[in-house]
């Protein structure tokens, strides 16, 4: 009988992970459509929406992931809402001021990842092609790179991203697999601030290199993504 319960337990635990925006998120999203912000910055795992009396803040927080590999971790996104003047952190970085939001949309995306390599050929053969790479950077010899990790054990696994409704979606083991709401996409004029997580990275830091992007290049970023 506790072995069945345990059974059911686990059953319960080892399915889909969904982190998508609450319904008071949602709401703090669509009050910024046909908004007038003073400024948008970036704090690397922020986005801060800045307005008079108050701040939009959309925050990079690591979730645990419903993963078959433990350790695992899914980058999600928040959203807040501060009634009290905004104070920039001295790294902030204006990505945008006195701009209106004309719309703004919810990006999703499925999180899921392979299973560990553990077979110790085909872990030796990757660890191998590390070790070469790791050589050429540091500029010491593959043998002395070895010597430096000999006692180690290594296991390798990719973690993956796609469209919720896609074909590739339909075929994932849906025990090991997160949908994730992993930000917004501000449109700013005939731009667009991209701000959401990609990749499963940690933070916004897309954002300290190119903001505003054009349509096109807006959609070369999406392929992986849901809009909302």
């Amino acid at each position: 009988m506790v072995v069945l319960r345990l059974t059911a337990v686990v059953r319960h635990l080892r399915k889909k992970l969904n982190y998508t925006f609450n319904e008071i998120e949602k709401d703090i999203i669509q009050r910024l459509k046909n908004s007038e912000p003073k400024r948008i910055w970036t704090e690397f795992i922020k986005v801060i929406i800045e307005f008079e009396e108050y701040y939009i803040e959309l925050e990079c927080v690591p979730e645990i992931a419903s993963s078959q590999n433990k350790a695992d971790e899914a980058m999600t996104a928040k959203v807040r809402e501060f009634k009290k003047s905004y104070s920039p952190h001295k790294n902030a970085k204006v990505l945008a001021e006195n701009k209106p939001i004309t719309e703004v949309k919810t990006v999703r995306t499925l999180l899921y990842f392979t299973d560990s390599i553990t077979e110790p050929a085909k872990v030796k053969k990757i660890d191998s092609k590390w070790n070469r790479m790791l050589s050429k950077i540091a500029g010491i010899r593959k043998s002395e790179i070895e010597k430096l990790l000999e006692g180690t054990t290594s296991s390798y696994h990719d973690e993956i991203i796609c469209k919720p409704n896609s074909d590739k979606a339909k075929k994932v083991n849906e025990e090991f697999s997160n949908l994730i709401d992993v930000g917004i996409i501000l449109e700013i004029g005939e731009r667009y601030l991209p701000a959401f997580v990609q990749g499963n990275g940690y933070g916004f830091a897309h954002l300290e290199r190119n903001a505003l992007l054009k349509s096109e290049e807006l959609k070369g970023i999406l392929t992986e993504y849901e809009l909302n």
